[in-house]
């Protein structure tokens, strides 16, 4: 197999730069009065200008295409290579300018130039100019082209136009426009990004060779959380499905919307990934010289590099590098417009590496690729590729399948404990707990009890499934916690596992009155049997209490103390307004999702503990693996 190189890269960005007072010149004011929200949305994601191809009276000034082919011929205009060369175009988009042909198409027929050649549309969000990426540099290195264009291109602003949101009945009735629209209207802009792709390096000058390229989709676990063509996030009445097209756009079904509920799922299975990837050898964050990552908020930069720390597998600041605050979110065509700014800065140096992070939320995709820059000297045009694809293994069964982490809106295990040294026992612990707590997140979302409350079906007798379930796991936590407790050498440790019994031991009885008070009989859920996975969690649990120093109990208590502060009040607000109940009826998961933050903190002294060693360690996350995946059997099971 040959290698591929990017040896040329081109932007192209509309008309001026437009500073944040200038925006609703050219999107126009709804109902001519001024955005409420504007300055707060634009105060977060950090964006000071941006660029639109529309003129201030909401005309159009490039079409899409027309935006890819000047990026393409931008490339084209720093190497020597004639247009004819180019045997493969792959373009991608969030949103073309026609439905029908395809995006690469229409981008093909902006450039009389080129010769008939191949072509391949991608379409998606932030990730689908990654995936053109990666279809190119295959068939570079699989010798079947010899030059082709990665091509990401985006025109969002048309989306935005004042008279596209006056046409809905609700806008017309005097409402406000619906935040998960307005949100948008503030973070997107245009713009257009293209890619050359070689087997050999420039003869001249540097390249950046493509070691690999990976993205991976939770689409099978996450419901959509920015999406167009339907009215509500269920998704489940197309645009094309209204009588018209006229109704469909009166009830706002061809709006872009984002669910801002949902985001901070983005980010978090993004990290995921990122700490599989250091795991598998694939990333070393200590070899990295430059790190693009798309974040479409400022917001998020802090909360990537707080969570980083903690995992012990922080990429230095002064590495990144990012144009968000000058060239706006450009949505796929963003990692294209970072790199042609740094390729042409003059910072690259041949041997440093680059690592680019890209999460999209359209239905939770996350791309990460990794490139080297070489020169004409340390470049080789036939090197095999030898680097093998990760995402078989990145999110395959066995170990990590139960692994991972954190939520970037509320306290979380991780976030809550303070590494107080460095240690490599604790920054190993750190990270695979991570790992542990952010892929038992992942799949508990595919169970089906919780997939059937998440799509708004959960019904009462669910709940009443859920509350039988969960008691007999609730009753024998303290009983499991004090058996521990007495088989601990450490006093400190036995008292705080003493006081963590104390606290739970009760906890049984308020799950039952909330069982009573949606009808359930209390004889019902008291002698209700044990399904297989309460049965398994229970014994494998006990067995470890009744071991001498059980230490490695402390990684069933984050597993099942995390799920109660990061997921029981989730469900318990869900539960409550699926099914119309009183505060006082959900009153166990809300509990706990409050309560559990203080038993969480407590686990900060634990990893931090003097007597912590590698070996403790490992103990620890084998038993939270093991705790996850049978805590996702107990969930299984009920039916």
């Amino acid at each position: 197999m040959y290698s591929a190189y990017i040896n040329s890269i081109g932007k192209f960005l509309p008309g001026n730069p437009v500073s944040n007072d200038q925006m609703e010149d050219y999107l126009g004011k709804v109902g001519g009065r001024p955005s409420k929200v504007k300055n707060r949305i634009l105060k977060s994601n950090g964006i000071q200008q941006r660029y639109y191809a529309l003129d201030s009276q909401q005309n159009t000034t490039y079409l899409n295409s027309q935006m890819a082919a000047s990026a393409v011929r931008d490339a084209l205009s720093q190497i020597d290579l004639e247009p004819t060369a180019i045997d493969l175009l792959a373009c991608g988009t969030s949103w073309p300018d026609l439905l029908v042909p395809g995006f690469a198409s229409m981008v093909h027929g902006e450039l009389p130039e080129f010769s008939p050649l191949e072509t391949l549309s991608s379409q998606g969000v932030c990730c689908a100019g990654v995936a053109a990426l990666k279809y190119a540099t295959s068939q570079v290195q699989l010798g079947t082209k010899r030059a082709a264009f990665a091509v990401a291109s985006e025109l969002a602003s048309r989306l935005f136009k004042h008279t596209n949101f006056e046409a809905e009945e609700a806008v017309k009735s005097g409402q406000p426009l619906s935040f998960d629209t307005e949100f948008l209207r503030w973070m997107l802009s245009d713009g257009a990004g293209a890619v050359l792709l070689q087997n050999h390096p420039n003869a001249t000058g540097i390249s950046l060779k493509i070691e690999w390229i990976e993205l991976i989709s939770h689409a099978n676990a996450y419901p959509v959380c920015m999406y167009a063509g339907a009215e509500d996030a269920t998704a489940q009445k197309s645009w094309m499905d209204y009588s018209s097209y006229v109704s469909a756009a009166t009830a706002g079904a061809i709006n872009l919307r984002q669910n801002i509920r949902l985001l901070d799922n983005v980010i978090k299975l993004g990290v995921e990934g990122w700490l599989k990837l250091i795991e598998l050898g694939r990333v070393c964050p200590e070899d990295i010289d430059w790190l693009l990552c798309h974040y479409s908020s400022h917001f998020f930069r802090g909360q990537i590099v707080e969570l980083l720390e903690k995992a012990g597998c922080m990429i230095p600041e002064e590495k990144w590098f990012t144009n968000l605050y000058t060239r706006g979110n450009t949505g796929c065509a963003s990692i294209y417009l970072m790199l042609e700014e740094l390729f042409h800065s003059g910072k690259l140096q041949p041997g440093q590496k680059i690592f680019c992070f890209v999460p999209e939320s359209g239905r939770f995709t996350t791309a990460y690729m990794m490139l080297s820059v070489v020169d004409s000297s340390s470049g080789v045009g036939v090197a095999p590729v030898t680097s093998q694809p990760a995402s078989t293994a990145l999110f395959a069964a066995g170990k990590g399948e139960s692994d991972m982490s954190m939520n970037f809106y509320e306290t979380t295990p991780l976030e809550s404990i303070k590494l107080g040294n460095e240690e490599s026992s604790q920054a190993y612990l750190l990270r695979e707990l991570a790992q542990v707590w952010l892929g038992f997140e992942r799949q508990i979302r595919s169970v089906p009890v919780v997939r059937k409350l998440h799509r708004g079906e959960f019904t009462l007798e669910d709940y009443k499934a859920l509350l039988r379930n969960l008691r007999p796991q609730v009753v024998e936590g303290a009983r499991w916690i004090a058996r521990a407790a007495s088989n601990m050498i450490d006093f400190r440790l036995r008292s705080t596992f003493i006081g963590h019994a104390q606290d739970e031991h009760r906890d049984y009885q308020m799950l039952e009155r909330n069982y009573t008070s949606v009808g359930g009989a209390l004889d019902e859920i008291v002698n209700a049997e044990k399904n297989i996975g309460s049965e398994a969690l229970s014994a494998f649990i006990f067995h470890q209490a009744s071991r001498e120093n059980p230490v490695d109990l402390i990684g069933s208590m984050f597993i099942i103390e995390g799920l109660g502060n990061q997921l029981a009040g989730q469900w318990a607000v869900q539960i409550k307004q699926t099914l119309g109940l009183r505060d006082e009826q959900v009153s166990f998961l809300a509990y706990h999702g409050t309560n559990d933050e203080l038993h969480i903190g407590k686990l900060e002294a634990l990893i931090n503990a003097e007597w912590m060693t590698e070996e403790i360690a490992r103990r620890i996350v084998k038993t939270a693996q093991v705790t996850a995946r049978l805590y996702l059997l107990q969930l299984e099971e009920i039916h």
